[in-house]
């Protein structure tokens, strides 16, 4: 109910209850005409009335003998809903009985229709009281809720007077006490201290109080029955109109279990930052509740950190922090705990990976909310050595440290699926020392020990990193090759085997020259699985074992002769570098409109005592496979540069020579300097040297290529692209690298005038060359008509059996100036 001052100049609610239209506007303007403004509503029955009541209103005024309602009814309904409301009864028949009555059931007043001058002076009267009476009822609703908040807050509280004398505790005072008001009153405080009480602490406790402001504060109070507990207090003065402190209110709560719990929180805590595990407390949300110092330590995080600062997706490893989230985490909120092994990494040595246990928690509150996860991560890398170190001991053999059966037997069954898959070959080789008895026999088993280990060293180095070699027992070394593409490359392995023993081995002062006997067996013809193969390998060492010392065998008949026969020519072609039977041949390349010799390419070629001359398709893959070819690729260049001068003497100084380069030869880190040493050498013009590659050579290693390219392109030395069509190239290369001429093959050429699609490709590829600035050399022509084709769609040079074959050093300076 709104209520209402004297000074209020807002309109007066009124309700009047009367069934005469006449009295009500007499009533009204008597009101108004006494200087009050009015808000006025009308009424004559219950069901209007008590709808009416439904809104405020600051007095009501009602007849008393009404046709549909008397007066006293009306108050009772009013005095039903609205006990704070004037009521006012201004009637002109009500007697004097009626109105004893009505002033007892509620009403204020009554003012007679025939003499309202006291009417004003009644309605300042009760809006003034009625004011009163809704102040009074506010204060003492208030008051009876705060007394009903001391009484049920679960918090303790006392009141005492201005000298600390208890006046009132609360029902949680005497709970947590066991003290009841009847126990305390009239007495101190200081029932509760303890022999633990810190008499500072209540020093500054009552410095504080009487200073008048609020002491907050944590305490050890005793019980009733001489337990104590930790309270924590708030304790505030209360002062009178004057300032005066009248009384104390003190609140407390019982802290004990929080205290006990970071107590034990805290020995806890000392026990973690003592382990040498790493123990980690993070929310749901990632953000870390507590790292020991350990986990600090492992992550690399510096200690000046505070914990709640970080996250853990941000200090531990991305890999970790993945399993984490996307496995880790979804498993331990279903079965509460996950332990397992991954790697954190150790920022402090070098980014070191250290393997861990994992061991991850979850941690609920008491009503079942999820609270927090729980980490422990232990460095297991010493138990991961001593794993590492007996698995090797159980797969290695303990005198060489070398693979034993069991490791080979696995790593042959991997390599033969790894061959199968790419349709590549895998050879074993099976070793065996010739004449070791006698070592063992005559110098006893520390000399034959120390000559194996000594064997062992030698052959481990000759082999790639993805080769395994095992010792099977006694003298016994089986060999496994694997992603061999040609048989002839075992014939490079055995070869590599025998000149690293060609040396002597030294066991203290003995000296002893090693020989061996090796049978090879080749995946697939001689054996689809390891049994089979190191069976086939086994009989091959022993047939070569009959044959005498320092033999090798293949298991295959065929393979046997073929296999002897390129050791025979890879120990010819050593001597024939000695002896100086390698020469160049020299191949004409002219001028397709013209006809004019404008170049020559150097050919290789081998003039051997016992057969002639040979091929260099037959020669050249064993120059590569054993590493000859840097020795011979480096002399091609510095003749072919020796053969321009000699061109340039006979007054042809533009005839360009052109030397083919092996994709070892340019693979070697010495290859730029030994190009820039020839071309220096001879004086020559550097773009009067051009250097022919593959295609594949590009396609290996395109940016090491392109870094070569360019440092020859700054040199001046022309760059040819050879047998462009044959391999696997990418346009783009042409494009990006600084090469000068592009070579047709000759596979291309043959069929040119008789196959349009030949003719197309051809077309296409000098149009394509020449858009790149690229000149065109179209190789092995042998006809005319081939001649006329290339001339009309514009290839610039010509090189073929047409004009001639390559021919040594004498007879191309008799085609110098020639025209064909």
């Amino acid at each position: 109910m709104v209520s209402r001052t004297e000074n209020d100049s807002s309109k007066l609610n009124t309700l009047i209850v009367e069934d005469n239209k006449d009295d009500f506007l007499l009533l009204v303007d008597y009101i108004e005409a006494s200087g009050l403004e009015i808000e006025a509503k009308c009424v004559d029955t219950e069901s209007d009335l008590v709808s009416a009541l439904d809104q405020p209103w600051d007095i009501v005024f009602s007849d008393y003998s009404m046709p549909n309602m008397n007066g006293a009814r009306a108050l009772e309904i009013v005095r039903r809903l609205d006990q704070d409301v004037p009521f006012v009864f201004v009637s002109g028949t009500i007697g004097e009985e009626a109105v004893v009555n009505a002033i007892k059931s509620g009403a204020q007043d009554y003012v007679m229709k025939s003499d309202m001058s006291r009417l004003r002076h009644i309605m300042d009267r009760e809006l003034r009281e009625a004011n009163n009476r809704r102040e009074q009822r506010d204060a003492e609703n208030t008051l009876k809720k705060l007394s009903q908040a001391i009484r049920q807050s679960a918090d303790s509280v006392f009141i005492t007077d201005a000298s600390g004398h208890f006046e009132y505790v609360n029902p949680a005072f005497e709970l947590l006490t066991g003290y009841e008001l009847t126990d305390v009153k009239g007495d101190t405080p200081s029932c509760l201290k303890t022999e633990h009480s810190d008499p500072e602490q209540f020093k500054l406790l009552w410095d504080t109080l009487l200073r008048g402001e609020t002491y907050k504060g944590m305490l050890i109070n005793r019980r009733k029955d001489g337990s104590e507990f930790y309270e924590e207090k708030v304790i505030s003065p209360v002062k009178n109109d004057l300032g005066d402190i009248t009384h104390f209110v003190s609140t407390g709560r019982d802290v004990t279990a929080r205290m006990v719990a970071e107590q034990s929180w805290r020995r806890m805590r000392s026990v973690l930052e003592a382990t040498p595990d790493l123990v980690a407390i993070f929310r749901p949300s990632g953000e870390m509740v507590y790292l020991n110092a350990s986990g600090f330590q492992l992550l690399g995080v510096s200690q000046q950190v505070a914990t709640q600062d970080l996250v853990y997706s941000a200090i531990l490893p991305e890999k970790l922090v993945r399993q984490l989230d996307t496995e880790i985490i979804p498993l331990v909120m279903q079965q509460d705990s996950w332990s397992g092994e991954s790697q954190i990494e150790r920022p402090s040595a070098q980014n070191q990976m250290v393997p861990v246990s994992l061991v991850v928690l979850k941690h609920n509150e008491q009503q079942g909310n999820q609270l927090y996860f729980s980490l422990v991560a232990r460095d297991i890398s010493e138990r991961i050595r001593f794993e590492s170190e007996l698995q090797h001991q159980a797969n290695h053999d303990s005198l060489t440290s070398l693979p034993n059966r069991y490791f080979l037997l696995d790593r042959l069954k991997s390599s033969i699926a790894s061959a199968r898959r790419r349709h590549t070959l895998v050879a074993v080789l099976f070793l065996d020392l010739d004449g070791f008895k006698r070592v063992n026999d005559n110098l006893g088993h520390l000399v034959g020990d120390e000559m194996l280990r000594q064997v062992a060293d030698r052959l481990r180095h000759c082999l790639r990193p993805a080769d395994t070699i095992a010792r099977l027992g006694g003298d016994e070394f089986t060999v496994v090759v694997e992603d061999l593409i040609n048989s002839v490359d075992i014939i490079s392995i055995i070869s590599k085997f025998y000149r690293v023993f060609q040396s002597p081995i030294a066991v203290g002062t003995q000296e002893f020259f090693v020989t061996f006997s090796t049978g090879v067996a080749i995946y697939p013809q001689d054996g689809s699985n390891e049994t089979d193969l190191l069976r086939h390998a086994d009989m091959a060492m022993y047939r070569a074992k009959s044959l005498g010392s320092n033999q090798y065998q293949f298991y295959a008949p065929e393979m046997d002769y073929r296999g002897r026969e390129i050791l025979r020519m890879d120990t010819e072609l050593r001597y024939a570098i000695e002896n100086d039977e390698l020469c160049l041949y020299y191949q004409p390349q002219v001028d397709a409109k013209t006809r004019q010799l404008m170049g020559v390419e150097a050919l290789i070629r081998w003039r051997s005592p016992a057969r002639g001359l040979v091929s260099p398709a037959e020669f050249v893959p064993l120059l590569e496979s054993s590493g000859m070819i840097l020795q011979v690729g480096h002399w091609v260049i510095e003749k072919a540069c020796e053969q321009y001068n000699r061109f340039r003497e006979a007054g042809f100084p533009g005839i360009r020579v052109s030397a083919n380069v092996s994709a070892v030869q340019f693979r070697d880190s010495g290859f730029l300097e030994q190009v820039t040493a020839c071309v220096q050498a001879a004086q020559i013009p550097p773009d009067m040297l051009e250097l022919e590659i593959t295609e594949n050579i590009v396609m290996q290693d395109p940016e090491r290529v392109s870094n070569i390219l360019f440092e020859l392109n700054k040199l001046g030395v022309r760059m040819a692209i050879d047998d462009f069509g044959t391999g696997y190239s990418s346009l783009v290369y042409l494009k990006r690298f600084p090469l000068h001429t592009l070579k047709i093959d000759r596979s291309f050429i043959c069929d040119v005038t008789e196959s349009v699609s030949d003719a197309t490709i051809v077309e296409a590829s000098i149009s394509l060359a020449h858009k790149l600035g690229l000149d065109v050399v179209a190789e092995g022509v042998e006809t005319d008509a081939q001649c006329q084709f290339l001339s009309n769609i514009d290839c610039n040079y010509i090189q073929g059996f047409w004009f001639s074959k390559p021919m040594p050093e004498d007879e191309i300076i008799s085609f110098l100036g020639k025209t064909f």
